[in-house]
C-alpha cells in the first residue's frame, strides 16, 4: 500500500527497510508519528494487513489492530472507548444547553475511568490509541485516567485518588461553552481568539460553582489547571503558594497528554520528548513533586522498550544514566550501544513496542 494511503491502526504485516535497516517490524501498529517518519524518510509502500484496512475510520475498531494487542489491551481499549463517546455525549449536552450533568461525570469518572487508571501498562495504552478518537473528550478522559495514575504513584488514599480522575475529567468543561471554529482552527490563533480559548478556566468554574454537592477541588482544579509555579499562568497569575494541590497534579496530567497527543494545530511527541519538557519546566511552571515523580515512573517502565532512531534504524532503551534527563542509552541490534545524552544529531521519534514485562504502571 501507498504510504500516503495508510491511517494509524493499521498493522505492518511485512517488515519494512530502508538502507538495509530494519525500520519498522512485523506487526507494528501505525502511529500518526510513524507515517509522518515514513514519508520523511522517502518510504512509499509498505504491507499492511488486510484485515487492518476493514471499515477504516475515524473511531479506534478493535478489530482492525487485534492481532498486534493483547487480550488486555483490547479490554482497555473497548472500555476506553465506551468512555470517551459517553464523555462526548456529555461535552455536546454541556454546549447545547449549558446543563453541567455532574453526577453523570462523576459516576464516569470514579467508577469507569478509576477502574482504568488502575491496570498495567495504562499510559502506553493511552499512548498507542491516541490517533483514533477526537481530541476533546479524549483528552478530558486521558487527563483524569493520567491523574489517577500519578495519584496511584504520589500514594494517595483511594477517595482522593477518585477525586483527582474526576478533576482530570472536568478540567476543561469551559471548552464545552468556546466555538468549535477556534477549538479546532488549523492555523495560529489571533490574539483575540487566544484570549476566548484562555477564558475556558472561567467559563467551567462559573457553570460548575453552583452544582449541589460538587467537590470543591473540582472547582479548583477547573479554574486553576493553567496556573503555573511562577505566576505567569492564567487566569489570575497565581504563583507556587496560591495554588491548589489538586489543580497542581492536574497541571501536570493535562500537560504531559497535550504534548504527546496529536492535533490539528499540533504534532505530538514521544513520551521521552515529553519529559525532556517537563523536566524544563518542574523548577519554573509546574510542580516539582508531581514532575519528579511521573519522570521517575515513566523513565523506570520505558526501560526494555524498542524505539525507532531519527537515523530510521531501531534500538532498545537499556538505561538512564544521567540525572534530570529522560535522554537513554540505547542499544542497536547491531550491539553498537549509544548514549543519546551525547549525541545531538540523533534522537528517538518514535516508540515501537513497549515492555510489557516492565510496564507495571505506565
Amino acid at each position: 500500500m501507498m504510504t500516503k494511503a495508510v491511517k494509524p491502526g493499521m498493522v505492518i504485516s511485512a517488515g519494512v527497510w530502508r538502507d538495509n535497516l530494519l525500520v519498522l517490524q512485523q506487526n507494528t501498529v501505525l502511529t500518526t508519528n510513524i507515517i509522518r517518519r515514513l514519508a520523511d524518510w522517502g518510504i512509499n509502500t509498505v504491507r499492511v494487513k488486510a484485515e487492518s484496512c476493514n471499515n477504516w475510520g475515524n473511531d479506534c475498531r478493535i478489530e482492525n489492530i487485534k492481532d498486534a494487542l493483547a487480550e488486555d489491551e483490547i479490554h482497555f481499549i473497548q472500555q476506553y472507548t465506551k468512555a470517551v463517546k459517553l464523555t462526548n455525549e456529555l461535552f455536546e449536552r454541556m454546549r447545547e444547553d449549558e446543563n453541567l450533568p455532574y453526577e453523570a461525570l462523576r459516576n464516569l469518572a470514579t467508577l469507569d475511568l478509576y477502574q482504568l487508571a488502575q491496570g498495567k501498562s495504562v499510559l502506553a495504552k493511552l499512548y498507542k490509541i491516541k490517533p483514533f478518537t477526537d481530541y476533546t473528550s479524549r483528552h478530558a478522559v486521558d487527563t483524569g485516567i493520567i491523574a489517577g495514575v500519578l495519584g496511584r504513584w504520589l500514594n494517595l488514599p483511594i477517595e482522593q485518588t477518585k477525586i483527582l480522575v474526576l478533576c482530570g475529567l472536568m478540567h476543561d468543561i469551559g471548552k464545552s461553552q468556546i466555538s468549535r471554529a477556534i477549538l479546532e482552527k488549523p492555523g495560529n490563533l489571533t490574539c483575540e481568539e487566544r484570549k476566548t480559548i484562555n477564558l475556558h478556566p472561567e467559563y467551567g468554574y462559573y457553570m460548575a460553582k453552583n452544582i449541589p454537592g460538587i467537590i470543591s477541588a473540582v472547582l479548583y482544579a477547573i479554574l486553576q489547571h493553567h496556573e503555573r509555579e511562577n505566576g505567569e499562568g492564567y487566569p489570575n497569575k497565581l504563583v507556587s503558594r496560591n495554588i491548589h494541590p489538586v489543580a497542581k497534579i492536574v497541571a501536570v496530567a493535562d500537560v504531559y497528554d497535550a504534548m504527546t497527543t496529536e492535533r490539528i494545530y499540533q504534532k505530538s511527541v514521544t513520551p521521552f520528548t515529553a519529559l525532556e519538557t517537563l523536566i524544563e519546566d518542574m523548577f519554573i511552571r509546574l510542580d516539582k513533586e508531581c514532575c519528579k515523580v511521573l519522570i521517575r515512573n515513566i523513565c523506570r517502565t520505558l526501560i526494555g522498550s524498542v524505539v525507532m532512531l531519527s537515523d530510521g534504524s531501531q534500538a532498545e532503551v537499556v538505561q538512564f544514566s544521567h540525572f534530570m534527563s529522560a535522554k537513554p542509552v540505547v542499544s542497536k541490534k547491531t550491539g553498537v550501544v549509544i548514549d543519546l545524552y551525547f549525541r545531538n544529531d540523533l534522537s528517538i521519534v518514535e516508540v515501537i513496542m513497549f515492555n510489557n514485562a516492565l510496564s507495571k504502571d505506565l
